[in-house]
This record gives structure tokens, sequence and C-alpha cells, in this order.
């Protein structure tokens, strides 16, 4: 297992095996994660490939997603139109449920398909928690090109 991303603050860390990557927990919540999984199976069927405990901690594997993440791209007006209609169309089509984290290390892509990955966040929230949570994480990747986005939108 090759480790991808740690985060000490939050107690999990993300690991590549050959096929999957390995999402690990230091805190035990079953019941949280059979809840999570419940989620993810809602809105993302298939998307989970296994789970389990350990002594100290507990995981979820999930399906490799191909493509580049979108921060590695150029912040051109028509990417981040893209983005932006991305986003917008992702949270009609996983309702009631949304993914959260708009981020752009968690959406990836590959040619003409746009993918999110991370579905920590998913669960149900209120839609002007939705949409402040989404102009804030694209606003706070694109700067004032998503504001004027948004301008050429209106």
């Amino acid at each position: 297992m090759e480790l991808v991303k740690e985060n000490k603050e939050k107690g999990r860390a993300v690991y590549k095996l050959a096929d999957r990557y390995r999402k690990v927990w230091y805190d035990i919540d079953t019941k949280a994660l059979q809840e999570h999984l419940k989620i993810l199976d809602t809105v993302m069927p298939g998307w989970v490939i296994d789970y389990g405990f350990e002594e100290d901690y507990m995981w979820i594997e999930y399906h490799i997603v191909p493509g580049i993440p979108a921060n590695t791209f150029e912040h051109t007006p028509e990417f981040v139109k893209r983005i932006y209609e991305f986003c917008i169309d992702s949270v009609k089509q996983t309702r009631p449920y949304v993914h959260y984290d708009w981020v752009l290390s968690n959406i990836m892509i590959d040619g003409d398909n746009i993918y999110l990955v991370d579905w920590d966040n998913v669960g149900l929230y209120k839609e002007k928690e939705i949409m402040d949570k989404m102009y804030s994480d694209l606003r706070s990747a694109f700067g004032e090109k998503f504001d004027e986005m948004l301008r050429t939108m209106a």
C-alpha cells in the first residue's frame, strides 16, 4: 500500500492499492460508517468495493476513478464555467444527498467526463448551505474568475 494523503488533524489517510484506494479513519464509529455506506450505496451504487474495522481504525475501499484532478488545469473562463455547471448538475443528480466538498482536487477530469471523488462529506443539507458551500469552494479555487463567470451568466 502506498500512502497518497494523510490528514493527522482529522485522523485519516488514503492509500493506493494495486486496483483501488483505501480510506482509513483512525477513530472507530461503526454506526457512522454504516450510515455513510448506506448513503454511498444510494448515491454511487458500486462505488464501495469493500470495508472493514480493525482494532484501531476503520476503512473503506473505493474504485480508482480515471482522469486528472481539476486543480491541475488552466483556469480559463470556459473551464470555470464547465466546473460550475458540473457541480450544479451533480447536486441535481444525487439529491436528496449532496457531495458537499467541491474543492478542485476532488473533481477528476477524463476527457469529456467529470467525476467527483472523496465522498466523506456526503449528506443531507439545506439548499442555502449547499449553494453557500459550493460557491465558497469554487470561489476559493478560482478567485475573481468565478465571480466573473457568474456575472456573464446573469
